[in-house]
């Protein structure tokens, strides 16, 4: 069997960028030498492993854990089942951050429910200084201090616990979040693909699956500095009922910001002088 022979009976079963990934895997060949070197043979060994992958991949598992990288903000970053992969709409969330941080001359950012670390370490990379991170899960947070190591070249300051109780007495000027929103019913609709990720990484709690970002609201005042801000991402759905938590919570100047498929995707707001 031929490279070219393999790429065709790959593509009858996934799709083209799946084929693509998993015979470079397989193989070692990048896109231009699956084309220039198509009437190779492949190795009994390199068919073996492509038929293994493609059953990964058929049976639901997303490409990236597969892979084990994903493309974010220009960045390459390891995922792993521990993480959610991080997402393009994510980006509007990084490019929030860093417009928002010129309202200060030495911000202090932190990037809670951190995940892979993807929001923090692009962050800080675009601008040159450090972001604090935090999460729930030890396992997340590992894959986050790695990521942010290697992109930023900085060592990472990360902190295990429920939302912001592990920093209790420090102050930020951006607190930025991409908390689980999802409603239990949304979660349900999702494919097979994203059912493979962490499930507490997108149910948000309650019935509008807005719980925890209720309590991110609701303790982040404590936590900002006069004037500071604080960005979410959530579903452009949730975005009148976050409009109103933020102002309930002491909240001024609200903005949405939209997504590349000009979709609401981003909600901040400032912390009201006491």
């Amino acid at each position: 069997m031929t490279i070219r022979e393999l790429r065709k009976e790959l593509l009858s079963a996934a799709e083209a960028v799946d084929t693509r990934l998993i015979l470079r895997l397989a193989t070692g060949l990048d896109d231009i030498h699956q084309i220039t070197e198509s009437f190779r043979e492949v190795t009994e060994e390199e068919e073996k492993k492509a038929r293994e992958l493609l059953r990964r991949r058929l049976s639901g598992e997303p490409m990236a854990y597969i892979t084990g990288e994903k493309e974010f903000y220009g960045h390459t970053f390891s995922v792993s089942p521990a993480v959610l992969i991080p997402r393009p709409d994510t980006e509007t969330l990084v490019d929030t951050v860093i417009k928002l941080a010129g309202s200060f001359r030495e911000p202090r950012i932190l990037d809670l429910c951190t995940g892979s670390g993807a929001v923090a370490a692009s962050v800080a990379a675009a601008l040159g200084i450090a972001v604090r991170m935090s999460d729930i899960s030890q396992a997340a947070l590992s894959v986050a201090e790695s990521n942010y190591s290697r992109i930023t070249g900085m060592k990472a300051e990360a902190r295990c616990g429920d939302l912001l109780s592990p920093w209790d007495g420090t102050v930020f000027s951006i607190i930025a979040s991409n908390p689980p929103y999802l409603t239990d019913k949304w979660y349900e609709d999702t494919d097979k693909d994203v059912k493979a990720e962490p499930e507490n990484a997108f149910i948000g709690g309650g019935e509008d699956g807005l719980e925890l970002i209720r309590r991110i609201i609701g303790s982040a005042s404590a936590h900002l500095e006069e004037g500071g801000f604080l960005a979410l991402e959530c579903d452009y759905r949730q975005m009148g009922i976050c409009g109103n938590l933020l102002e309930k919570g002491g909240f001024t100047d609200i903005h949405t910001v939209r997504d590349l498929a000009d979709k609401e995707r981003v909600i901040y707001g400032r912390r009201l002088p006491e």
